[in-house]
Formats: structure tokens, C-alpha cells, sequence
């Protein structure tokens, strides 16, 4: 192989490499996905932002799924949200066509807060109710790196391997 092939060789790979690393390691968090109390439905969580701080606005964004995991429209549904024993929130009996809802809401102050979705009914058919509850944990002073260990350790074998490649094949970079 000839010495301009082994560099676009090298180059590619590098390249590769940054990809990888951008598509294996998100720096947002997933939707938490819940079945229904008698799996009806999967319901699909997010608060955003995923950290949520006592006093900013927060939305607490939910889907709700069929067995194929996509959005099924015409849910009614109702929302409580709690901190201990206490009801901090509620809605009544709601309809979405589109089976996605967003809900702002501010967090008065830190602490856990479990959130409890009611399905009552699907595509205009009351169903028995069913449920899913969510745990959202607010003001958290511990962080959470965006980007895990798995980032660091890919980052530490791509700059072994530019090294290796370099060499081998006397690079000159």
C-alpha cells in the first residue's frame, strides 16, 4: 500500500473515531419508559432540563406509547405530583389528541417528588384507570457529568491508537 493510502487510512479512522465518540456517548439524558400499571400503555418521562433547580421553570414533558413504542393519540389522563404525603399539584381528567404533553412547572423547593399519571381512557374508550409514577429529585447538588466515564476511556484509546498508527506507519502529524 502505498505511503498516501496509509494516510488517508489514518485519517479515516480518525474520523471514525470522532464520530463514535459523538454518537456513543449523548450528552442528554433518555426519557424514562414505564409500562402502566396493567400495561396498557408505556408512558415516557422527562423533565427538562433532566436536573431541575427549586425555582426555574421545568417541563415535564410526557408521551404516552403503544405496544409498537409509538405515541398513541387520544389518551385521557390525569397528572399528580407529590413531595412526601403531600399533593403539591394535580390536574383533573385531561384529553390529548396527540398523546405528547408538556406541563411547565416550578419547583418551590429541593427535595423528591413523585410524579403519578393516570390513564382513564384511550382513543375516546374509558379504560379502567391505570398508573405509572415517576421520581423526579430536585435542587441535587450532586452532578452529573454529561459525558460518563465510557467518553474518557474512548478518548484515551483514540489518542493510543493515533500514537500506534503514527508510528507504524511514520505519520508525521
Amino acid at each position: 500500500m502505498s505511503r498516501s493510502g496509509v494516510k488517508i487510512s489514518a485519517m479515516g479512522l480518525l474520523g471514525a473515531l470522532a464520530i463514535m465518540t459523538i454518537i456513543m456517548v449523548p450528552a442528554y439524558a433518555d426519557p424514562i419508559v414505564k409500562p402502566t400499571s396493567a400495561g396498557t400503555l408505556n408512558i415516557s418521562f422527562e423533565p427538562s432540563p433532566s436536573s431541575p433547580n427549586p425555582g426555574d421553570q421545568t417541563e415535564l414533558k410526557i408521551s404516552f406509547l403503544n405496544k409498537q413504542n409509538t405515541v398513541q393519540q387520544h389518551i385521557d389522563y390525569k397528572v399528580s405530583l407529590t413531595q412526601g404525603d403531600n399533593q403539591i399539584f394535580g390536574t383533573p381528567v385531561t384529553h390529548t389528541a396527540e398523546g405528547s404533553v408538556s406541563i411547565p412547572f416550578q419547583f418551590q423547593s429541593a427535595g423528591t417528588y413523585q410524579m403519578t399519571i393516570q390513564v382513564v381512557g384511550i382513543l375516546f374508550q374509558p379504560i379502567p384507570p391505570e398508573t405509572a409514577s415517576f421520581t423526579i429529585n430536585v435542587g441535587n447538588t450532586s452532578s452529573v457529568p454529561e459525558f460518563g466515564p465510557v467518553a474518557g476511556m474512548i478518548i484515551a484509546v483514540s489518542i493510543v491508537s493515533v500514537i500506534v498508527l503514527s508510528k507504524r506507519t511514520q505519520l508525521r502529524i
